[in-house]
């Protein structure tokens, strides 16, 4: 192929022989470039659309990790409430703190961007620690719970046999201890309560027991006598009337009686003590302060 260049001068017109594989050399090394330039082009594009897909990934991380330790912080809160007051109640018990002993990780709370409450910055695995400290404590709360359960099994037949109930339905018409007696006129020592009630009403037996003794004196009405295990007795005094027999097996809440009224007491009420061997104390603690 023959290139001329004729100018518009007199000048000596110029040609230029250009052979077919020159041409084919030039418009192959064009095409290169351009496929190459493409090449470039969509793999710088994919870069971006990777880098806009990682930020986007690493944003929901960041946003999925805040997330995370407001739940880690919620939930060794709670852990350490449960700890505390399972510790708490196992050493009223039995007495013995020393089973109750934190974790093996670090108390503080986190932040949301993971660092303290004073803005320090937590060492890297510092939810890790907490985590293990958590699962320890709650290890030793469910341990201490076990115990606790255990415990309670073995003194529930020791607190079904303690009286606990109300005698009968009333309110308190003399308390235990000293008391200005209203008869005589002088202060005297009161050995149980007494608990005014309308007349006839139902007097309970305040635990399981044994009718050990039923009586009568001038001064006391009839009166109702009751063996307990453990020690416990109880006495019914001021009685109108006697629903049971000597030696008969009474249960909680079982009638005994009914509500009368004596030399000792014109009112009408119920005297109750209770005795834990020859010693007499003070019913009002063992009474529900809510009766049915």
């Amino acid at each position: 192929m023959t290139v001329m260049v004729i100018p518009h001068s007199e000048q000596k017109t110029i040609n230029f022989h250009i052979s077919y594989r020159a041409i084919t050399i030039f418009v192959g090394t064009i095409l290169v470039l351009l496929l190459i330039s493409s090449v470039n082009v969509l793999s710088h594009s994919g870069s971006i659309h990777q880098l806009t897909e990682l930020n986007l990934s690493n944003q929901d991380f960041i946003r999925q990790s805040a997330k995370m330790k407001e739940e880690i912080n919620s939930l060794h809160e709670h852990v350490d409430y449960y700890h505390t007051h399972v510790g708490a109640l196992y050493g009223r018990l039995t007495g013995d703190s020393s089973k109750v002993a934190k974790g093996i990780g670090g108390a503080e709370k986190l932040t949301s961007n993971g660092s303290s409450k004073d803005g320090s910055q937590l060492p890297p695995g510092a939810e890790v620690f907490r985590l293990k400290e958590d699962v320890h404590n709650l290890k030793v709360a469910n341990e201490l719970t076990q115990e606790i359960i255990s415990i309670l099994k073995k003194r529930k037949s020791v607190i079904r046999q303690t009286p606990s109930i109300w005698p009968v339905r009333g309110y308190v018409l003399y308390p235990y201890g000293e008391y200005l007696n209203p008869i005589t006129a002088r202060r005297e020592m009161n050995n149980g309560i007494d608990i005014g009630a309308f007349p006839g009403s139902e007097v309970v037996a305040t635990a399981p027991g044994t009718i050990y003794e039923i009586g009568y004196t001038r001064h006391t009405g009839y009166f109702v006598k009751v063996a307990h295990k453990f020690g416990w007795k109880t006495i019914y005094s001021n009685l109108d009337r006697i629903k049971i027999k000597q030696n008969q097996q009474v249960s909680k809440a079982e009638v005994i009686g009914f509500v009368g009224k004596s030399e000792n007491s014109p009112q009408y009420s119920l005297h109750y003590e209770i005795h834990v061997g020859t010693r007499a104390i003070n019913p009002f603690a063992f009474l529900n302060q809510i009766q049915d």
